[in-house]
């Protein structure tokens, strides 16, 4: 629903407080849901994904860093979704395993769901699940048009915001230094070391966090990404 997602963002100002968003979908209806029932089923999907308050850290930076999106807002919001919904996370590798170019069908995304949950769910669900993940990762801009049943694997297209984001999240989980590079949102990102650290420090030169590089060794600082009552995870 990234559709829906970036129009709400359009809609509501960013310094807004979480009932602002459940007022521009239930009673506004800026996503022009035909009904009550669809309103409010869209709100709770919204929210379980994105979260849609602020008082969530990982809510609150995408929305700050949203603002320097510029192709990359796709993967940015992709991004928190595989955060905030382990089934997208986990699947990524197998995306990443694919080489860009290379065709990727909705098979794909079967097989590794039957893999991944073995005799979980009925055949339906599991057709359900892939036809999703499918769509999901296209969304992400992982995969190209249509190329009669399947698409190509490409390289999603990566800017300043989503590569401060990923940085974070993987800071966040306790990665510090070069080492985080290899965390599992910066590998995302779907770059080469030279092509990370040099997005990371065009970052930092226009203030979107602190980075340093120099030797081999990266530092990476986020200022004020966290309020007094909120801690990273320690390494």
């Amino acid at each position: 629903m990234l559709e829906e997602f970036e129009t709400l963002m359009g809609a509501v100002p960013p310094d807004a407080g979480a009932e602002a968003y459940r007022q521009a979908i239930l009673d506004e209806n800026v996503l022009h849901k035909a009904t009550a029932s669809n309103r409010e089923k869209t709100f709770k999907f919204l929210r379980r994904l994105y979260a849609l308050d602020p008082a969530t850290c990982l809510f609150r930076e995408l929305r700050r860093l949203h603002h320097f999106a510029a192709n990359d807002s796709r993967l940015l919001v992709g991004l928190l979704a595989m955060a905030r919904e382990p089934i997208l996370r986990e699947c990524l590798g197998s995306v990443l395993a694919i080489p860009n170019g290379e065709s990727i069908s909705r098979q794909h995304f079967e097989h590794w769901i039957r893999n991944h949950a073995p005799g979980q769910y009925s055949e339906s669900m599991y057709a359900s699940f892939s036809h999703n993940l499918y769509g999901s990762f296209y969304q992400f801009g992982y995969l190209g048009e249509s190329v009669g049943k399947a698409r190509c694997r490409i390289r999603p297209k990566v800017g300043i915001a989503a590569g401060t984001y990923a940085a974070f999240l993987d800071w966040l989980n306790g990665m510090s230094g070069i080492s985080l590079l290899q965390g599992p949102y910066s590998r995302a990102l779907d770059l080469s070391t030279d092509e990370h650290i040099a997005l990371l420090t065009t970052a930092g030169r226009q203030g979107l966090l602190k980075a340093a590089y120099s030797g081999g060794v990266l530092e990476l600082g986020f200022p004020d990404f966290l309020k007094s009552d909120e801690t990273r995870l320690t390494p």
